[in-house]
């Protein structure tokens, strides 16, 4: 009960900070207003508490399912990890782990506010609006690949009008139904000349660990896959 206080005034919090923005925003763009009635609004609890009654919000919750885990497996990966690295004598510079995330945009958040005239939360399907984000660094921290973002549009509307070049974002962007032809490019086009040219600047020897975990995205022939000169990368 008191994880769940704490949520909740995290929410009033960020609720109240957004409501001073809109208000301080709406200040600026209206003729004749004043500093002064900036300063005047409040944005406490107190009026977020009496906004709640005059509308009718109320706050629910939505619920998830309970993940469980297997302690002893991760620590015996843990375990044969650190003997792999070791009898390898790998440098933390030489060791990557990449991992995926997605993110859905405008997704609700587990906790949020209703109108009056809802008594409860309705379902709701899962956002179409999807993306998959992955990452990946070394041990050391110095060497962040660029990420790779991956879309169902190659060239989202947007971008089009307002003449985006993919080349120059902070992400590698693609679109591909198929995932593992999609990850062995990454690994040849992306992360295999990274890592080389970094171990060379480095004067470390190409000898690389790249640790990931088997999901369905990853194609289980990857270290088959591997351009020649991308040998020394061991997956």
């Amino acid at each position: 009960m008191d994880k769940r206080k704490a949520i909740a005034r995290q929410h009033k919090n960020f609720i109240c900070e957004k409501a001073k923005v809109i208000f301080a925003n709406l200040v600026k763009k209206t003729p004749g207003s004043s500093m002064a009635e900036e300063e005047a609004f409040k944005g406490n609890h107190g009026g977020f508490e009496k906004f709640k009654r005059r509308t009718g919000i109320h706050s629910v919750v939505r619920h998830g399912e309970a993940v469980s885990s297997d302690t002893k497996a991760a620590e015996n990966s843990i375990s044969d990890f650190k003997k792999l690295v070791d009898s390898e004598g790998y440098l933390p510079q030489q060791v990557f782990n990449c991992d995926e995330t997605g993110l859905f945009l405008k997704k609700m958040p587990k906790q949020t506010y209703i109108t009056a005239e809802d008594n409860a939360l309705h379902g709701h399907k899962p956002m179409k609006d999807h993306l998959t984000l992955l990452f990946c660094t070394n041990a050391s921290g110095d060497l962040k690949i660029k990420p790779l973002l991956v879309y169902h549009s190659g060239t989202p509307r947007a971008f089009k009008k307002c003449k985006v070049q993919k080349s120059r974002l902070n992400v590698t962007w693609r679109s591909n139904n198929k995932a593992w032809d999609l990850f062995t490019d990454w690994i040849n086009e992306v992360f295999g000349p990274s890592v080389k040219k970094y171990l060379l600047e480095m004067n470390l020897p190409l000898h690389v660990l790249l640790v990931m975990d088997n999901a369905s995205a990853h194609p289980p022939d990857l270290q088959d896959n591997l351009l020649e000169e991308f040998k020394f990368i061991k997956i």
